[in-house]
């Protein structure tokens, strides 16, 4: 899932901190993580930054990154709905949530959670940078289910077949991926479902939160937002 999109990782921040206009060496909370390669950008930058995942293994794969590349980023196992357990309130200066990652609880109200637990751990005018799809654009696109097939690595093969549940509004994914690297092929399934926002929802969500949007693009590193037909959006929003 990673690996195709490392070469964007330094545009994707390079554009975050152009329009939070973030100056290092402030503190830079990295929301589900992943492996780090946003965390590593910002390190590399000069930014003092913590991230976190709930996910070991891919927290285990962001330690040794940040081993090999000599930088410092602390990498916590935790819960993105109780901060609080981790960061005292007005730890941070930037709070990023990058490459979709925002929407996968079965309950919407936990969704608000999340944004008012990353509002307490923000210092007063800390920006908050959250990417993820636009329900109005994904509503269009998904009329009909879609699937495709791509090689995100050599010898690796994936179908990613995906469809939008109006009423619930949330999209279902489903993987299938082939890896036949080894002499006898691997085959992996694995699905998963995400609540989509309009970005008129998310601009509410996010002022119950205690947030107001000050920027808006499309695409992690940039790029013009319809809010009718884009699929994703990434906002800049701050606390009041």
């Amino acid at each position: 899932m990673f690996v195709p999109r490392a070469t964007r990782s330094e545009a994707e921040v390079a554009q975050v901190i152009r329009q939070s206009k973030a100056r290092a060496p402030l503190n830079v909370l990295d929301l589900a993580c992943g492996v780090g390669r946003h965390s590593l950008v910002f390190a590399t930058q000069g930014f003092n930054v913590t991230g976190l995942d709930f996910s070991k293994a891919y927290l285990q794969e962001a330690r040794k990154a940040a081993r090999r590349a000599r930088q410092k980023v602390q990498f916590i196992h935790g819960d993105i709905r109780n901060l609080k357990q981790h960061f005292s309130a007005g730890a941070f200066d930037l709070a990023v949530s990058m490459f979709n990652s925002f929407g996968y609880f079965r309950r919407r109200r936990d969704d608000l959670k999340v944004l008012e637990e990353v509002h307490r751990t923000l210092a007063p005018g800390g920006a908050l940078v959250l990417n993820t799809l636009n329900g109005d654009g994904v509503a269009r696109r998904l009329k009909q289910p879609v699937s495709m097939g791509h090689e995100p690595l050599p010898n690796v093969f994936m179908i990613d077949a995906a469809r939008y549940d109006a009423r619930r509004k949330e999209t279902i994914t489903r993987w299938t991926i082939v890896d036949t690297r080894q002499a006898r092929a691997k085959v992996v399934r694995h699905s998963f479902r995400q609540n989509v926002y309009s970005h008129a929802e998310l601009k509410r969500l996010l002022r119950a939160a205690g947030f107001e949007i000050e920027q808006t693009w499309g695409l992690l590193e940039g790029g013009r937002f319809d809010p009718r037909t884009s699929w994703s959006q990434t906002v800049m929003a701050r606390k009041r």
